[in-house]
């Protein structure tokens, strides 16, 4: 970990969507201090192979190679994404990438950091389709042990941006 003094050490967790965009905004614009260090974590989304159909020829190692390259090539560039971001606001910080289930991830490398406030976007799910597919915000909340923001950014749909 950079030696990060008495910096405030903000987590964010990203992906490839809006709502990672609009969160980081939102950080920027309403609660982004001078001293602070970002920590920009990323679970990007991973391929079960075990369970790939043997007619749809996803288990072939040319297949298999080809969605690992390009699944690598778009961790590559979001990280190209914010690392201008950071740059171009001056802000000190760094990129982080884990394997595994994105909720408990970004508690656990927040945690391993010592970040002391995590953010986080949502998509805004309804009631039925969180408690099917899960929400990576209800599990940050639920599981951090530091304080969790959640930037519910509405579309033009919704009404303006809040």
């Amino acid at each position: 970990m950079a030696d990060t003094g008495a910096q405030r050490i903000v987590a964010i967790a990203i992906d490839e969507s809006e709502h990672s965009d609009n969160a980081f905004q939102w950080y920027c614009e309403h609660i982004y201090k001078e001293n602070d260090y970002l920590l920009l974590i990323h679970v990007p989304e991973t391929y079960d192979f075990t369970m790939a159909s043997e007619s749809r020829k996803v288990g072939r190692p040319a297949v298999v190679e080809q969605l690992l390259k390009e699944l690598e090539e778009r961790v590559d560039n979001l990280e190209k994404k914010y690392r201008e971001k950071l740059l171009s606001r001056g802000i000190s910080g760094k990129f982080r990438t884990a394997s595994g289930k994105p909720g408990e991830k970004i508690v656990s490398v927040a945690r391993d950091e010592r970040a002391t406030l995590i953010i986080t976007g949502t998509r805004g799910l309804g009631k039925f389709r969180r408690t099917i597919l899960g929400s990576v915000s209800d599990y940050i909340v639920h599981h951090s042990n530091v304080p969790v923001l959640v930037c519910r950014w509405k579309t033009q749909e919704d009404g303006a941006k809040s």
